[in-house]
């Protein structure tokens, strides 16, 4: 797949014009040559996302999403995760992200995804008394009108796709 770079002013003009009509945007970055790694953030401007973008690695594939995700917040406790299984289908594939960003290594923010009630629960326990978002995982793999993917150009401004 080929995708243009993060710096092409149709991909930022898309992202600018994404936030100015809603609150926040999801982001998917994925990293390449790391053995799957990948985050998810959320953007509420577009000069943090901007800035963020900048100082991705070379190759980092980074995929936006126009539409709201993950609209269950809240703080982990057992209301939240009561309330967290009620609203996700056993089953179908779902995202929490913690909302207050940790540093593992480079990678800076935590995320867990399953299909089960089972690996819902246990990863909401994970997160017990942290700000969360959760909700079914986005689809990523092809862009659409409301999904586009950009990559950070290598060291000679050429954008081309990593090993993910």
């Amino acid at each position: 797949m080929s995708y243009a770079p993060v710096t092409d002013s149709e991909f930022l003009g898309t992202v600018e014009l994404w936030l100015r009509s809603q609150r926040e945007i999801l982001a998917l970055i994925r990293y390449s040559h790391a053995a799957g790694n990948r985050e998810f953030r959320l953007f509420t401007s577009f000069d943090d996302f901007s800035e963020a973008s900048h100082q991705l690695p070379h190759l980092a594939c980074v995929t936006v999403f126009r539409q709201p995700q993950l609209p269950i917040r809240g703080v982990v406790d057992d209301a939240f995760i009561a309330r967290c299984l009620q609203s996700i289908p056993d089953g179908l594939e779902y995202l929490v992200i913690e909302k207050v960003r940790r540093m593992y290594g480079r990678i800076s923010s935590f995320h867990h995804a399953g299909e089960s009630h089972a690996e819902l629960r246990d990863d909401l326990e994970e997160c017990r008394g942290a700000p969360v978002a959760t909700g079914l995982y986005p689809p990523w793999l092809d862009d659409t009108d409301d999904v586009i993917s950009a990559v950070v150009p290598d060291e000679h401004g050429v954008a081309r796709s990593g090993i993910y």
